[in-house]
């Protein structure tokens, strides 16, 4: 009803057809349009709340597009019983997923565990880049272009991927590639039009413990369970996308903290007033807006923008801690992350169950921030999320060193404790990446951050490959990347109380 709401309400500002002409202004006192946003209800406005369901229901088909290699290979079981019977996958009593690879013949084979990783370095590589590229698009385009036309192109990808019946094996390994740089691409510029919609540090880190990518790894496990056939799969996704592609584009306005920071203010005041329409849903006159900034307009405190012109270089050389601090914490929560989602075809227990206990665990502990920050600083919630994982992961490497059968069934229990309780350091870490830098340099930070994430998430099948040869391996270089980001953390991470730690004007 929300949505159904502020469409209406759009349309209506629109056949207003209010005009702000900056000529206009006269001497005068100013008249209160909006009060200064200072509680936390304050900030969630209608707009403000839409644009937040909207921005994280659109992880879906990005979840079900990264996430997609973890059904390609059916479990070694499976494979013999495919063996033996010409008619399994039409009896399917096991509710194994019918893949693109299963369909190409390259599943249940010797190159199997070769086929799944190339695939997924594809996805990743990807992402690795579309973070970079997108991000700069971003601040030089703006946020909503480049957001939704990022959300588009993984639609589209899945689309094309219903297709695949009739691709030549290589083209799917390019199409993974396209896909992967788009998923990426939103993942970086979702967040920043998002964020810079709220004026107050904690409505802030509710909208990043709200993020959609846990949700949407459970919703991919039921959805996958529902179809389990990857033609279906990839066409419910792209269904999806589609949809939220068209209502995202139509229910959501560009920053006003970009098109201020680009000089744009003209247009800034204009979107600010369509937002507050939207808020209050209420006519306003001409004079009310004229002698009124953006920013007062929305409520927002007055943002101070240096002249300098900022660049990758200034990124580097005015914000080089902050700037190799966060990229190496996404670096290290990515590896381990994935390397997690992309072993859970091994755990104990059904993979179905296994991921969406995962997504839900995720999910319900990504809130944690949110609440624990009235008597904590994020910074400590990060360092207490670290330690735990540290503790699971050496609990993981224990259990597989000493290999009884009565052990095993607690591997997967600590697995998910590891890949859920890292979820809170994600959110601090998405939140200190929004906030530590500057409006005209902070996509590209954030696509600094996403890249070192990316690149994570393209080293983490390499990692988890080493498990043809030990199966140790993987879970004891995961051990030790959390055991290095623990130490970052508590040396370098700034507290709440640190001004850098809760800004988002353009200093």
């Amino acid at each position: 009803m929300q949505l159904f709401s502020l469409i209406y309400v759009l349309r209506m500002a629109e056949q207003e057809n209010i005009r702000l002409d900056v000529s206009s202004l006269e001497s005068g006192s100013k008249k209160e349009l909006v009060e200064t946003r200072k509680s936390f209800l304050d900030d969630f406005g209608s707009y403000e709340v839409s644009l937040t369901v909207l921005t994280q229901l659109a992880y879906i088909p990005v979840a079900a597009a990264m996430l997609m290699t973890a059904y390609m290979e059916p479990t070694p079981e499976w494979c013999d019983t495919t063996r033996q019977s010409g008619n399994a996958w039409h009896v399917n009593d096991a509710k194994e997923f019918y893949s693109i690879s299963v369909q190409h013949g390259r599943a249940c084979h010797s190159s199997s565990t070769s086929t799944v990783y190339w695939m997924t370095s594809c996805l990743m590589w990807g992402a690795l880049f579309g973070s970079f590229i997108c991000g700069y698009l971003s601040d030089r385009y703006g946020r909503k272009p480049i957001c939704v036309g990022c959300l588009f192109m993984v639609t589209l990808s899945h689309f094309v991927l219903v297709l695949s019946m009739y691709l030549y094996w290589k083209m799917i390994y390019v199409v993974a590639v396209f896909m992967g740089f788009f998923c990426g691409g939103y993942m970086v510029t979702n967040f920043v039009l998002l964020t810079e919609s709220y004026e107050l540090a904690r409505s802030r880190l509710l909208v990043v413990s709200f993020n959609g990518w846990s949700l949407a790894m459970a919703i991919t496990a039921l959805l996958a369970r529902a179809t389990l056939h990857w033609y279906h799969y990839h066409l419910f996704f792209g269904v999806i996308g589609l949809c939220l592609s068209l209502m995202l584009y139509k229910c959501s306005y560009e920053s006003c903290r970009w098109l201020s920071a680009k000089g744009r203010s003209d247009e800034a005041k204009l979107i600010a007033t369509r937002i507050t329409l939207c808020n209050n849903q209420k006519r306003l006159e001409l004079e009310e807006v004229d002698s009124m900034e953006w920013y007062e307009i929305l409520g927002f405190s007055a943002p101070t923008h240096n002249p300098e012109k900022k660049t990758w270089k200034t990124l580097f050389k005015s914000f080089s801690k902050p700037t190799a601090v966060m990229c190496y914490s996404f670096l290290a929560s990515s590896i381990v992350s994935f390397g997690f989602y992309f072993s859970i075809d091994i755990l104990p227990g059904n993979r179905y169950v296994n991921m969406g206990f995962m997504g839900l665990a995720k999910f319900v502990l990504g809130f944690f921030p949110f609440f624990l920050n009235k008597c904590v600083t994020k910074r400590i919630i990060a360092i207490v999320s670290i330690a735990i994982c540290c503790f699971a992961s050496i609990a993981v490497v224990l259990i597989q060193y000493i290999d009884q059968p009565v052990w095993r069934p607690l591997i997967a229990v600590f697995s998910l404790i590891v890949s859920a309780g890292i979820d809170p350091t994600w959110k601090i870490n998405h939140l200190y990446s929004a906030e530590l830098f500057p409006t005209s340099v902070r996509s590209m930070a954030r696509g600094v951050c996403n890249a070192g994430g990316r690149l994570g998430s393209v080293l983490a099948p390499m990692i988890v490959y080493f498990r043809t040869i030990n199966l140790l391996i993987p879970n004891i270089v995961f051990t030790v990347l959390l055991l290095i980001q623990l130490v970052v953390i508590v040396i370098c991470l700034p507290d709440d109380s640190d001004k850098d730690a809760n800004e988002m004007n353009d200093e």
